[in-house]
């Protein structure tokens, strides 16, 4: 019989500077003081994926417009390459990455904050370029910076530190990744190490990096799950920080390393494809952990044999011939998008039937088909946001899950979380917003934003903004109820993750970065 674990592949696939003003430091001071915040902002600047820890929570003296009006209150927008990373900055300074296809040059910008011009752009040739998803790109990465230097990371090159002048410091090439859709995890620094996430299926590695060389300080081989392919054993999660503990995101599992070392810690079984970066608050752990079969609604369960003749048997052979297969009988959906996007909205089962035609007679028969549905009835479990708590996780007898919702999970967009709701963002642009500490929906309601959403959302000064794929920023009051109170349609492409600093909104499409003001 064939391979099927190659058929997988086709399918399941589917983010401080050691010197800080004392004027900064009486803000930072004050922030603690003063106010509530899901993970406190350490720094008053946005200098990472999704900003301190990865909470996706602004810095608290962040006061960006709520009524985005690109007619306005546009400050200014700038022309960049392509490019899904999101803006990472500092002071007045916002570093950005971007891919030129025709040169195939990989390229970091730096733009001034309040002018928007380009105050530099570096570039690289690599050897090879990865591959990326339809709706990725090769500067997928968020680059960070720890005030003195930024830090950039390609996977079709590897790590790339320059000062705030633009001069190269260091740089650490690194092979490309055996990965089905590139490398989108962020570096991050994390105790005074520039950490990175390098999962790939024949050697996931976490990096340990010296922030002033590029020295290697340690490298941690992961553990891998025996029988998972390509595109099952694969991690698209930026690392982020509890305690001693570097915590990851990765296909079916949350696992732990220590940030000293690099030894494993634990890992905890989570159906997911590791996509989303979790949320820490409070010594508890939130992730929306995603899989293609990971609901009911997702998929069409294979029906058996003889229903199948019954109906769809056109010529009475007693097989089941690859186009007497409907197309329509879905061996997977992402049923909220109401427009094709540049990726499958639905995989048929007649796409899966030749992997199983053993005669190889372009039909199945009966032994055939209980293969095909015995093969993939192991991969139908329930995904979903789960609850962890941090102090027991990998104890014996500990409680995986402190609560789960199973239900229209996010497929790449992280949480947001605040007092005691989490919120989510799914495609078709349904929010479900959570009570914290028992995971009850508080409500689940469409924004008025169709589409894809890939962006993670922004939580700033009281509002979360939520940005689709197709390019509607939508923001809304946090609380108990949806309450949105503006909404504004780029008619670009946004994957990228919106950034806010002072009083200014940042939103990177695919080919130019926006700054909205007050």
């Amino acid at each position: 019989m064939k391979n099927y674990h190659s058929i997988i592949q086709v399918v399941l696939v589917f983010v401080l500077t050691g010197f800080i003003s004392m004027a900064q430091e009486n803000i930072i001071a004050e922030i603690e003081k003063n106010v509530e915040i899901p993970v406190l902002a350490k720094t008053i600047f946005y200098n990472q994926f999704r900003g301190t820890n990865c909470c996706g929570v602004a810095p608290a003296n962040a006061n960006p417009p709520v009524n985005v009006l690109p007619d306005e209150n546009l400050a200014w927008k700038t022309e960049i390459a392509d490019g899904v990373s999101s803006p990472c900055i500092w002071e007045n300074s916002v570093f950005l990455t971007g891919y030129e296809p025709f040169d195939r040059l990989l390229i970091t910008y730096c733009i001034d904050k309040e002018s928007g011009a380009v105050l530099w752009e570096k570039s690289v040739l690599p050897d090879s370029i990865e591959p990326v998803h339809p709706v990725g790109s090769p500067a997928a990465a968020t680059p960070t910076t720890d005030g003195k230097h930024v830090y950039v990371y390609f996977g079709s090159y590897g790590i790339i530190c320059y000062d705030f002048a633009g001069n190269l410091v260091w740089e650490k090439k690194l092979p490309v990744l055996k990965t089905r859709y590139g490398s989108c995890a962020s570096p991050v620094i994390l105790k005074g190490k520039l950490i990175l996430n390098r999962f790939e299926v024949d050697n996931p590695v976490v990096l340990a990096l010296e922030p002033s060389t590029g020295e290697t300080i340690w490298e941690t081989k992961l553990s891998t799950i025996p029988g998972l392919t390509e595109s099952l054993q694969r991690s698209q999660s930026t690392p982020l920080l509890w305690n001693d503990q570097i915590i990851l995101h990765r296909s079916l599992a949350l696992m732990s390393v220590n940030i000293d070392n690099g030894h494993e810690n634990w890992s905890i079984p989570l159906v997911s494809m590791g996509s989303s970066t979790p949320v820490i608050i409070d010594d508890v752990l939130y992730v929306n952990g995603y899989s293609n079969l990971g609901e009911a609604r997702l998929y069409d369960k294979l029906p058996d044999f003889i229903s199948m003749l019954v109906k769809y048997d056109k010529n009475q052979d007693s097989l089941m011939q690859f186009q007497e297969i409907p197309d329509d009988l879905a061996f997977f959906r992402r049923p909220d998008l109401d427009l094709p996007l540049k990726y499958d909205t639905l995989f048929s089962w007649n796409l899966m039937a030749p992997s199983f035609d053993i005669s190889q007679d372009k039909a199945l028969n009966e032994q055939e088909w209980k293969g095909m549905e015995q093969f993939w009835s192991q991969f139908y479990a329930e995904h979903g946001v789960v609850a962890i708590d941090l102090k027991n996780a990998g104890k014996a007898n500990a409680s995986e899950y402190l609560w789960k919702e199973n239900e229209y999970i996010a497929e790449i967009p992280s949480l947001i979380c605040s007092g005691n709701q989490v919120y989510m963002i799914s495609n078709g642009g349904l929010v479900t917003c959570m009570n914290s500490e028992t995971g009850e929906v508080i409500y689940r309601e469409k924004l008025g934003a169709p589409g894809a959403y890939i962006a993670s959302p922004l939580m700033a000064n009281g509002h979360i903004y939520f940005v689709s794929y197709n390019g509607t920023i939508t923001v809304v009051k946090s609380g108990d109820k949806l309450n949105v109170v503006s909404q504004c349609n780029l008619k670009e492409k946004v994957a990228a993750s919106p950034v806010a600093a002072d009083n200014q909104l940042f939103v990177r499409t695919t080919e130019t970065l926006y700054a909205f003001g007050k």
